[in-house]
């Protein structure tokens, strides 16, 4: 059987879990640097610097909810049946399966857009009525920030690292690797800082402002984009002492996906956006705005075609076996349309 007809996962899961790792990273390094921002009473001052930053913390956690809603479509369109795609959950409550991932996982996302949608609320509680309790409860009382701020960092980092656990479990050789478990977040929190800059560039008016969360996400990128090369290059080393996942490896490297894989994933990915990193702290801060986008185009390109060629390799030796381990849950739905 031709390869192109032995994955099991492909092009839409290799988008939902981008998109389930861009949004669920971006939300908790927003949230995780506002513990740094002034919690007070009122005041001119202190209204003025919200003022300043709220339009863009709520772009961050809007971000956050259609990236991860989007990744949930791209799952539930690879499942095979969308309409009983939400029995995921009512499954794993009523055969009492808490340990399958597939389970944990999806109550791991939805809690994420929970907090996502929370999050947006809070910044946006100025122009609305309504939310002004909500903007309050985060800006002013400094023990619900930190409780908020708590329930992001642990469910953004769940969400980020569920499919590279999931994979990990597989019988796929390739992709039992526990490798994964960290690539994927830390794949995650590259192309999230590389968002979080644009949205700095594009929608924080205050020059000074402006510049500080540049510089922060910048860091941020720099140092996962060098972790996330140095995971993958530790993922195929594995890769390449497994006799069964050799193979996949081999057609990453030198085969058949080789050329897009250095190209999109090493170059465009790595290469260019870690100079271009190093740069961006030399240069003056106006020409930030033409730097950032090439910046985030390239990471978002590399985080999206690392994830895919690590779904579409594992079709190289991939045993006629269920990809799922005995223990691992199963679902009821089809892999085809309508079936």
């Amino acid at each position: 059987m031709p390869p192109t007809h032995q994955a099991v996962w492909g092009l839409y899961v290799a988008l939902a879990y981008f998109l389930i790792g861009l949004g669920s990273m971006i939300l908790v390094v927003s949230a995780v640097s506002d513990v740094k921002v002034p919690v007070g009473v009122g005041g001119a001052g202190l209204d003025e610097y919200y003022s300043k930053i709220s339009k863009f913390k709520a772009s961050i956690g809007v971000t956050s909810l259609v990236a991860v809603a989007l990744g949930l479509f791209f799952l539930v369109l690879d499942a095979g049946k969308p309409s009983t795609a939400w029995e995921i959950i009512t499954y794993g409550l009523e055969y009492g399966r808490w340990e399958s991932w597939m389970f944990l996982g999806t109550i791991f996302l939805v809690l994420v857009l929970l907090l996502a949608l929370v999050y947006s609320a809070s910044w946006l509680g100025e122009g609305s009525p309504s939310m002004k309790w909500l903007r309050a409860l985060y800006t002013r009382a400094r023990v619900s920030r930190y409780f908020i701020v708590a329930l992001i960092v642990v469910f953004g980092v769940l969400g980020a690292s569920y499919g590279g656990v999931l994979f990990s479990l597989t019988n796929v050789p390739l992709w039992r690797n526990p490798v994964l478990v960290a690539l994927f977040p830390v794949s995650g929190l590259s192309a999230a800082a590389a968002t979080g800059m644009l949205l700095s560039v594009s929608l924080i008016r205050d020059q000074n402002a402006a510049q500080d969360n540049v510089l922060l996400w910048s860091n941020i990128d720099l140092y996962s984009v060098i972790a996330e090369a140095i995971l993958t290059a530790l993922f195929l080393a594995i890769g390449v002492y497994n006799p069964n996942a050799s193979e996949s490896v081999y057609q990453v490297l030198f085969g058949e996906f080789s050329v897009y894989f250095w190209v999109l994933v090493v170059t465009l990915g790595f290469a260019i956006p870690l100079l271009l990193e190093v740069s961006l702290h030399k240069v003056n801060p106006k020409h930030y705005k033409y730097i950032v986008p090439v910046i985030t185009i390239l990471v978002l390109v590399g985080a999206a075609s690392l994830r895919y060629y690590v779904a579409i390799a594992s079709a190289y030796f991939y045993p006629p076996l269920s990809p799922f381990s005995p223990t691992q849950m199963q679902f009821p739905w089809g892999t085809v349309w309508g079936e």
